[in-house]
């Protein structure tokens, strides 16, 4: 090997190794031609576990689901464990992309819908896979030992509590520190991170609420669950605006209403299900309190038969960069950009999303582990100026939606960095190559 020159070690292991772009440029277009839903990546997880056990990984499969873990140990040192998502979302893409995904799968409700990475798992993978490469070309420069994982069902926010209950970390090392980064539709190019609170709680209610069944002729005879749940939906936004402290940022949103199954019949019951959102612990209790309040309450002002099922489907803790390791991480970043870290590396605004990557830090019967999570840009940047002078930020296409669609290039390049420069910052790097 002609090793590069270069002003610093973690520099010269970058640009020395960095895998090629092409290669993995095809990898990002084969996972997103062939998205899966959560809980069904069977070949997504394929796919990465080949890949790692070609690059000399040691892998496991199947590990709370559909995950998988490849090991790389490497000497004595720190253990660094670098996450990325595996699953898809029910969206069918409208893109336009050459290699837009035409995929349909049945979801868990029994319906087949269009799916697509719109939360661009496809590039978390790509970029992982990237850095496992750079990193095992490069293990003569640094010691330790180096975790890939690939989590299944993020999106519904169970796949890290179904691994960790698998018996995740009887089959790893346990990690010095865990990191992941997410892709959001600012400028590509850019590295976004801040030590603290960056994302918010979450927990997702599933209802079902109880009226009495009746031709639609004869609306006298029926309690109307479809009118109970419209009426309880309407209110629940009187919590935000009405019972919250606006200095406290509180979301409450319903993503999926199902009842009856003709128009001539009043149903016996309606299903929703709300996402009650906020950055801190006691707006959280008070939005769900206040949420469950109104259920309660709309079903027996309308009469119901029985009272309403409010059950958990989902809670998830806020994320709080480490203090320590984010400050390790951004000296960094700032380190190798040099003169362009004004540019590339930014302040990571909190954002009210939830991600329950927190989980894989919190390893039952031990103490925690320090994290870092960080975003990265992926808007073509000449397209993300142009909506930035015209003040047209809001219009471009957003996370989770059936228009988004990562820039490749820089976006992946910007993503493999600062995947290797987030575990080359807790590995032992060998000051002359």
């Amino acid at each position: 090997m002609r090793f590069c020159l270069a002003p610093d070690t973690r520099r010269k292991i970058i640009e020395c190794f960095f895998p090629d772009p092409d290669e993995h440029a095809a990898i990002y277009k084969d996972l997103h031609q062939h998205p899966e839903l959560p809980c069904q990546e069977q070949r997504t997880a394929s796919v990465v576990a080949s890949r790692l056990e070609t690059l000399g990984f040691s892998v496991q499969r199947h590990i709370g689901g559909h995950g998988v873990v490849g090991l790389l140990p490497n000497g004595p040192g720190a253990t660094v464990l670098l996450r990325s998502e595996l699953d898809a979302l029910p969206i069918s893409e409208a893109t336009g992309l050459p290699y837009a995904s035409k995929a349909e799968q049945v979801d868990a409700d029994g319906i087949k819908k269009g799916v697509m990475h719109a939360c661009a798992h496809d590039m978390h993978m790509t970029c992982l896979l990237g850095v496992a490469a750079l990193l095992h070309s490069a293990r003569a420069l640094w010691s330790g030992t180096l975790i890939v994982l690939f989590q299944p069902n993020e999106e519904r926010l169970l796949g890290a509590k179904a691994m960790v209950e698998d018996g995740l970390f009887g089959k790893i090392p346990l990690p010095s520190v865990c990191l992941a980064q997410h892709c959001v539709p600012t400028k590509s190019g850019t590295i976004a991170v801040k030590p603290g609170r960056v994302l918010g709680f979450l927990d997702s209610l599933a209802v079902r609420v109880y009226g009495r069944g009746a031709h639609g002729a004869t609306p006298q005879l029926a309690i109307d669950p479809i009118v109970l749940a419209a009426s309880i939906l309407t209110r629940l936004q009187m919590v935000v605006g009405r019972e919250m402290d606006p200095k406290d940022p509180v979301v409450v949103g319903c993503g999926v209403i199902r009842a009856g199954t003709d128009a001539s019949i009043i149903p016996d019951f309606a299903d929703f299900t709300l996402d009650v959102r906020s950055f801190s612990e006691t707006a959280q209790k008070a939005a769900r309190a206040a949420v469950e309040r109104i259920i309660r309450k709309e079903c027996e002002a309308s009469g119901a038969t029985r009272a309403p099922r409010i059950e958990t489907a989902v809670s998830s803790p806020a994320i709080d960069n480490d203090v320590i390791a984010t400050a390790r991480f951004t000296r960094t970043l700032q380190a190798y950009y040099g003169s362009r870290a004004a540019e590339v590396v930014q302040e990571m605004p909190p954002d009210i999303v939830a991600d329950d990557f927190v989980l894989l830090a919190l390893p039952p019967g031990k103490e925690p582990i320090p994290y870092v999570y960080w975003n990265i840009g992926v808007t073509d940047p000449e397209t993300w100026e142009k909506a930035n002078r015209e003040g047209k930020l809001w219009d471009l296409p957003p996370t989770h939606s059936a228009t988004y669609a990562p820039v490749i290039e820089p976006t992946l390049r910007t993503g493999i960095e600062a995947l290797a420069l987030s575990a080359l910052t807790f590995l032992d790097v060998n000051s002359e190559i």
